[in-house]
């Protein structure tokens, strides 16, 4: 029986990580100005940067994480997506930093929905505020009412500390990074001795074989699940010889 559970778990593993490099792909090849990378630790968190370019909150640049269901992708629950600064808006809380995603999303279906999805509805909420309002739940159930009443009724005042947060945020692009994760994404200032040696490096054909992915086979920030595997496997070894042992 034991045996079986840990069969069972190394697969579940080795499923769940086709699963992040699946959505990993999907999310490179959809959307720009906004970055996302499962966490060399644990796939279910993503780290994110989302760069503002136009409207009320334009010059913007917000972290986030996105935090997915055990089960993923089976689970209806929704992923939690939590920024990293308080941020002025109707749909995330002002204390805990989770976007609402019920205007966008009722329950997750893994036949409808990917992570570029969540991405883009995280776009769109900072691109036009006001539409998401007209589509999504009623007004007295929003996060924020506070940010709703200073949107709809002083609309200048939310201008000015909208674009105070986006000059805000831009202050701490180059923050030390939170974790020591090394998926972290992590900024910094532009310096030609280093990145224009960089830029030529991307445009050398052998950088290109180095770094390509093999869509086969599971990427370097999936190794952990590989370790976990293997540990797996040696246990289940070493219940096998327990077994042959007490039958002698």
């Amino acid at each position: 029986m034991k045996l079986t559970v840990i069969k069972s778990k190394g697969m579940a593993l080795i499923t769940l990580g086709y699963h992040i490099l699946a959505e990993y792909h999907l999310v490179q090849e959809q959307l720009k100005n906004i970055y996302a990378i499962p966490s060399f630790n644990n796939g279910l968190r993503w780290f994110g940067v989302l760069f503002v370019h136009s409207g009320i909150y334009a010059g913007s640049v917000f972290r986030f994480s996105i935090l997915l269901p055990e089960n993923f992708p089976d689970d209806t629950a929704l992923p939690t997506v939590v920024f990293s600064m308080p941020i002025l808006h109707p749909h995330i809380c002002p204390q805990s930093k989770v976007l609402d995603l019920t205007p966008g999303f009722k329950k997750w279906n893994r036949d409808q929905h990917h992570i570029w999805h969540l991405l883009r509805y995280i776009q769109a909420i900072f691109a036009d505020p006001e539409s998401i309002l007209i589509e999504g739940p009623q007004l007295d159930v929003v996060l924020n009412m506070e940010a709703l009443d200073m949107l709809t009724n002083n609309r200048l005042e939310y201008l000015q500390l909208a674009q105070e947060q986006a000059i805000s945020s831009q202050g701490h692009m180059y923050d030390r990074p939170e974790t020591d994760d090394p998926h972290y994404i992590v900024m910094e200032p532009y310096r030609a001795d280093r990145h224009l040696k960089f830029m030529k490096e991307l445009d050398s054909a052998s950088w290109w074989e180095a770094t390509r992915i093999d869509s086969s086979m599971p990427a370097e920030y999936l190794g952990q699940i590989e370790d976990t595997t293997r540990e797996l496997d040696e246990e289940e070894g070493s219940q096998r010889v327990k077994s042959l042992n007490g039958a002698k």
